[in-house]
């Protein structure tokens, strides 16, 4: 392809776009509507009528799920992460990102918070738990604008199989201003 942007695509793990950089196919999930539920009862007041950007695409099936519990402004197509980052006028008419991203390697989740912390708006990313304790977070971002909900588990699936519970995943925030650094969240099914 063009410009340097590599498509990963497998008929088993569904496609997604992550620029020059890459990723496994295999390191792709989508969040089940029940996990998005449980993090609904905490961020959904503050951010529900904002536009929400959910740029990791995967199978499409996330931004149903977020409009079904009542986010009115989403935003998922399958384009470049990357390349959506250097579009000054798009990220001007975003409000946050909420997304799980793909996990492979620790380059690839370094070049994301990297990128949206110096955009300078919220996030919310689900990510494994032990990115805490990581030295590349505390060097990417800001830690007095990280905070964490702790879901009790999430239930995640590939494109066409059933939904599987993981544990030991968090929805790390960034400069969301929740009334508490950490926050715990039942599963709602």
């Amino acid at each position: 392809m063009s410009g340097g942007r590599k498509r990963t695509r497998s008929t088993d793990h569904g496609s997604h776009f992550l620029g020059s950089k890459g990723c496994v196919v295999n390191d792709q999930w989508q969040t089940c509507k029940e996990s998005w539920m449980s993090l609904d009862a905490v961020l959904g007041e503050r951010f529900r009528s904002k536009r929400v950007w959910m740029p990791f695409y995967y199978d499409g099936a996330c931004a149903e799920h977020l409009r079904q519990i009542g986010f009115t402004h989403v935003v998922h197509e399958q384009k470049d992460f990357f390349e959506q980052m250097q579009d000054k006028a798009f990220l001007e008419s975003v409000d946050v990102v909420i997304d799980n991203p793909p996990y492979t390697g620790e380059q690839v989740k370094v070049g994301i918070l990297k990128a949206l912390a110096q955009w300078g708006k919220p996030f919310v990313l689900l990510l494994p738990s032990s990115v805490l304790f990581a030295q590349y977070l505390r060097e990417s971002l800001d830690m007095s604008k990280v905070q964490a909900i702790f879901p009790r588990r999430v239930l995640v699936r590939k494109s066409g199989q059933e939904q599987v519970a993981f544990k030991y995943l968090i929805w790390l925030c960034y400069d969301c201003e929740l009334e508490r650094d950490m926050m715990f969240t039942d599963q709602i099914s």
